[in-house]
């Protein structure tokens, strides 16, 4: 690989400092939370609004840009080649969620050099790193073999159905990065299955209400029951640190957690869990209510799926993970929302089979909303060993390995595609002091990021391109 381009790009990066966090401000600005049932098709307004800004952010760049039915939009630096790289962002985020300490989650700023707002991390500054990885190559004219692609998906964080339009309309780049995981990347992804556990009787009228949760993959901080003013249940023996109010609906009780992504649900403590398994310990529950309060908890025992029988672990891949993380109450019915993420070697349909017959056993019916296969890329391939060499050099250590990711990201939905970072991390998980714990990470409240860990981020993102470019 040239140094002397190298070295240009890099400058080129740190020169455009303020103008890449002041884009990515922006666009963060934007509250684009898919909305499934919305009339605005395919994934609501909000979607479109972000879609349409980045869209024209390409436009006034000079870059050739295209809509497809805003389920994907797409930025091309085009060369005339016959191959394409893509860069796969995600414009959408989860809800902002509660207990924001730092700044309102829509009105990004940046304080003691870290940049916070919902979409910071996860994933708006893969797009925004995407377009400027284009521009440098462009205004230095630095000579690349492939034309260079920004795809940009509204429907990452609730079911992918973006990239599975895109992916039947469209065809795919050649390779594709996806700068939704951290570095050096994953060679491959968990299966996924998302399913629905609903209870076929009615808990009884003592309990008014029950809910938890606002997404599919995030663990949630709180949970709350509400119960009948003259109810049995000794609620009074909960724990200290549960709130209890007394209001014109009932009894309200709200058991304390600590959020985090789904993909590392051992990082928090789930809130439904806390929940039941307090209710579980007091007296006072009526036979019918006890046992369908006793399967939610059992569900969420571990973090593993265990007492469905999913719980796996291989050598290629690692541990399955499983938690139940929306729970809510209709018309008496209780039903819990779970996301799984199971090692590669693993069968979903031999998941959705042993949890279909525990959730009959304990008289549940079972729903499965998403269900995709786990893959594994080849490591000792020369793309995958290229990635990982300038890895190695750019950072220093040769004693990270590319591991099969958890998150869920795009690069299951594509052929030949590579989760990777655009933020450089020395030692991730690591979070200022003077935020609250379960603060600061994608999917939780104060999402931020480190700029210095960015801009680094950036030019190890297309250090990789570049390497890629010459062997594809």
């Amino acid at each position: 690989m040239n140094r002397e381009y190298l070295d240009k790009i890099y400058k080129f990066i740190d020169d455009n400092r303020d103008n890449i966090v002041e884009d990515l401000i922006r666009v963060c600005r934007i509250e684009s939370v898919t909305q499934n049932d919305s009339d605005v098709k395919p994934f609501g307004q909000s979607c479109r609004n972000v879609l349409d800004y980045m869209l024209m952010e390409g436009i006034e760049q000079g870059f050739k840009t295209a809509n497809h039915e805003y389920y994907v939009g797409s930025i091309s630096y085009d060369i005339g080649a016959e191959k394409r790289i893509g860069i796969l962002a995600h414009l959408d985020v989860v809800p902002a969620g509660e207990d924001w300490t730092i700044t309102e989650p829509y009105n990004p700023i940046v304080k003691d050099g870290m940049l916070f707002g919902r979409g910071t991390g996860d994933d708006k500054s893969g797009a925004v790193a995407g377009l400027y990885i284009m521009q440098a190559f462009r205004e230095l004219n630095i000579p690349i073999r492939n034309n260079i692609e920004v795809l940009l998906g509204t429907n990452e964080e609730t079911g992918m159905k973006d990239m599975a339009y895109y992916t039947a309309h469209y065809k795919a780049p050649d390779f594709t990065f996806v700068p939704d995981a951290g570095f050096p990347g994953a060679a491959g992804e968990f299966g996924r299955l998302r399913y629905v556990l609903t209870s076929r009787k009615k808990l009884s009228d003592d309990f008014v209400n029950m809910y938890a949760g606002s997404a599919f993959n995030i663990i949630p901080n709180k949970a709350t029951v509400v119960l009948k003013k003259d109810t049995a249940i000794d609620y009074k023996n909960l724990p200290e640190d549960f709130t209890i109010t007394e209001t014109e609906e009932g009894i309200e009780i709200v058991a304390p957690g600590v959020t985090t992504h789904a993909a590392g649900p051992e990082r928090g403590v789930n809130a439904i869990h806390v929940l039941t398994n307090a209710l579980m310990k007091v007296e006072g529950m009526k036979p019918e209510d006890r046992k369908i309060i006793e399967f939610i908890d059992n569900v969420n025992n571990d973090y593993y799926g265990s007492f469905l029988g999913i719980d796996n672990k291989d050598e290629v891949s690692g541990q399955t993970v499983s938690s139940g993380t929306v729970l809510k109450f209709n018309g008496g019915n209780i039903s819990l929302l779970n996301d799984c993420r199971y090692c590669v070697t693993d069968n979903g349909d031999r998941l959705e089979k042993n949890v279909t017959e525990k959730a009959d056993e304990w008289d549940f019916d079972t729903f499965v909303e998403e269900k995709t296969y786990g893959y594994a890329l080849d490591v000792n391939g020369p793309i995958i060993q290229t990635i990982n060499k300038v890895y190695q050099e750019f950072s220093g250590h040769t004693d990270r390995e590319i591991l099969i990711g958890k998150g869920g990201t795009y690069a299951g939905t594509l052929p030949n595609a590579f989760a990777t970072g655009c933020i450089y991390r020395e030692n991730w998980g690591e979070t200022p002091d003077f935020l609250p714990a379960g603060h600061g990470g994608a999917h939780q409240p104060d999402e931020f990021i480190v700029i210095d860990d960015y801009i680094k981020g950036i030019k190890l993102l297309v250090t990789m391109i570049l390497a890629v470019d010459e062997i594809l």
